[in-house]
C-alpha cells in the first residue's frame, strides 16, 4: 500500500508524466475473505450505476444536483485468488480491469470468462512447471510437499502433483497444513 501510495505521489508531483491528469487511490480491505470483498465490490461499482432521479425534488422544487461518481481506471488486487475471483465478476460487468499481485488459480487464465482480469504473478501451472524442471535438472527422485489449506495452497501442490507425475518424478505424499505455503524438496 505505501509503495502505491509513493508512486502515486511520485507520478502526480511530475508535470509532464501525465499532464493534466490526477491519479488517485480508494484502498479497502478485503481481509482475505472472498464475501466481504464481493460486498465491497458491490458497494464501489454502485456509485457507478445510473439512477433514475427524474421524480427526486428537493424542497423547493427543482431537482437536485447530483455528483456523477468518479471515473473509476482499474482495480488493484486481491492477493487471494478466491477473492480476486469473487471481485473480477462483479468489475467485469462494469468493464473495469482488475491487477492482481498474487492470485495465481489457473481459472483465472480463462479470458472468456476473466476478460478484464490481469496479473503479474504466474499462475499454479507455470509455477509447478518450473519447480518440477528444478526437481529434474538437480536430479531428486523423491519430493515431498507441504502447503497451505485453501485454493492457493492446494490447487498449487495438485498443479505440481500432476505436472511431476506426468514427467516421471515421484511424489509419496501432499500434505495440508492452516500454516503458511511451504514447499519442501528433500
Amino acid at each position: 500500500m505505501e509503495a502505491m501510495l509513493y508512486a502515486l505521489d511520485q507520478i502526480n508531483s511530475d508535470p509532464e508524466l501525465l499532464p493534466n491528469i490526477t491519479l488517485g487511490a480508494r484502498i479497502l480491505d478485503t481481509c482475505s475473505r472472498d464475501t466481504y470483498a464481493l460486498e465491497q465490490s458491490l458497494t464501489f461499482v454502485q456509485a457507478l450505476i445510473q439512477k433514475d432521479t427524474s421524480d427526486i425534488r428537493c424542497s423547493n422544487g427543482e431537482q437536485p444536483i447530483i455528483r456523477k461518481p468518479e471515473r473509476v481506471v482499474g482495480v488493484i488486487g486481491a492477493s487471494a485468488s478466491s477473492v480476486s475471483i469473487m471481485v473480477a465478476n462483479v468489475l467485469r460487468l462494469f468493464e473495469i480491469p482488475q491487477i492482481s499481485y498474487a492470485s495465481t488459480a489457473p481459472e483465472l487464465s480463462d479470458n472468456n470468462r476473466y476478460d478484464f482480469f490481469s496479473r503479474v504473478v504466474p499462475p499454479d501451472s507455470y509455477q509447478a512447471q518450473a519447480m518440477v524442471d528444478i526437481v529434474k535438472a538437480l536430479g531428486w527422485n523423491y519430493v515431498s510437499t507441504l502447503a497451505s489449506e485453501g485454493n492457493y495452497g492446494e490447487s498449487g501442490v495438485d498443479a505440481f502433483v500432476q505436472i511431476s507425475r506426468e514427467a516421471g518424478t515421484v511424489i509419496p505424499t501432499a500434505e495440508k497444513s492452516p500454516l503458511t505455503v511451504l514447499t519442501l524438496f528433500l
